[in-house]
């Protein structure tokens, strides 16, 4: 079986730490081509990588014939996204989905009109770790209370641990103009009254990983109770999960927090069970799980880290599965999709 070869476009932070090292490294896939707004980075990374085809507009690197697949890792995914397909290559797609439901729509019906997959890349729904604290859930009796928190900080320290080519030679022009074209993205996905939230829906669609592992877990919330933004970068909601189940969603990024805390975690009649998820930037850190059982009037804790195994590399695994046997990837657009409308909901239901 020949190796798929993937057209990388966006070779910034997490495509230089995960994504363009196990591309390089696993058998099933090739690099065939690079693209990204810095000279600098791609010509650097193509001599890294042996990779010649190189790009600044991803539109060119689309035609490229012997490409099968398109990592789109870049910030706004829906229009490479959407080009992929149009041009008949599997696109592989960063999370957020996309920023609004009528770019998720687009892409998704040329996914489908051109009989391509798609995948978004929550790696953590592939994480050892969290495959075996999921199942593990399944068995809890009562389920009361359930508890997503992400509370992260400083992202870029890790450029300096990993050496990475930096981009000094992009427009500022050209930054501006993407940033203006992600703020209107956004701002689609909501209704008038709270389209100046726009910030908070972004912090929400960079923490969607919490979004996707809770609706992964337990599907969608019944009910939004509450929502509140107390600042530009901390937001909290209260859901419903039948009758007399509670989720507590609470994520936080503060730019001078040097520590990473993350747990999906869920309160039973008979049981604790704590998913915790290290810095997803170390490579081949454990996820480890934390189990609290009721035996014999007392409380036995045990903990458990099932694998060194890294999740973006199966993920990629599973995506090139998906291909060669022609099946849905677990984590396909629709996923996406569904996401992305909880994450507006969430928004929405904060009192303007």
């Amino acid at each position: 079986m020949r190796p798929l070869r993937v057209g990388v476009v966006g070779c910034g932070q997490i495509a230089q730490i995960m994504h363009l090292p196990y591309l390089w490294e696993m058998p099933e896939f090739e690099i065939g081509a690079l693209c990204d707004l810095s000279q600098e980075i791609i010509s650097n990374l193509g001599n890294k990588y042996k990779v010649n085809q190189l790009y600044l507009d991803y539109r060119e690197l689309v035609k490229q014939n012997d490409l099968d697949v398109v990592a789109v890792l870049t910030h706004d995914h829906a229009n490479i996204a959407e080009a992929a397909a149009e041009a008949g290559k599997h696109v592989f797609v960063e999370k957020p989905f996309c920023f609004n439901l009528a770019d998720c729509d687009r892409v998704l019906e040329s996914v489908r009109r051109n009989r391509v997959k798609l995948m978004v890349g929550y790696m953590k729904r592939y994480d050892p770790g969290y495959v075996y604290g999921s199942e593990l859930i399944k068995s809890v009796k009562d389920i009361r209370y359930i508890r997503i928190h992400d509370f992260v900080g400083d992202m870029k320290s890790h450029r300096d641990v990993y050496g990475l080519v930096k981009a000094n030679d992009i427009p500022q022009a050209v930054i501006d103009e993407s940033i203006q074209s992600m703020n209107s993205s956004l701002k689609q996905g909501l209704d008038e009254s709270h389209s100046q939230l726009y910030r908070i829906l972004w912090e929400l669609l960079m923490s969607s990983h919490d979004i996707d592992l809770l609706q992964g877990t337990f599907g969608p919330p019944q009910k939004i109770l509450f929502s509140d933004a107390f600042s530009k970068t901390e937001f909290v909601s209260v859901m419903e999960y039948g009758k007399s189940i509670r989720c507590v969603f609470e994520i936080g990024i503060w730019p001078d927090y040097h520590s990473w805390d993350e747990q999906l975690i869920v309160y039973g009649q008979d049981a604790l069970i704590s998913i915790n998820f290290p810095n997803p930037f170390i490579k081949n850190a454990q996820t480890s799980v934390k189990v609290i059982n009721h035996e014999n009037g007392s409380a036995v804790c045990k903990e458990i880290h099932p694998s060194f195994k890294e999740a973006f590399q199966l993920e990629w695994q599973h995506f090139s599965q998906c291909i060669h046997e022609d099946h849905e990837p677990l984590t396909n657009g629709q996923v996406g999709k569904v996401d992305i409308e909880l994450a507006i909901k969430l928004v929405q239901a904060i009192q303007v």
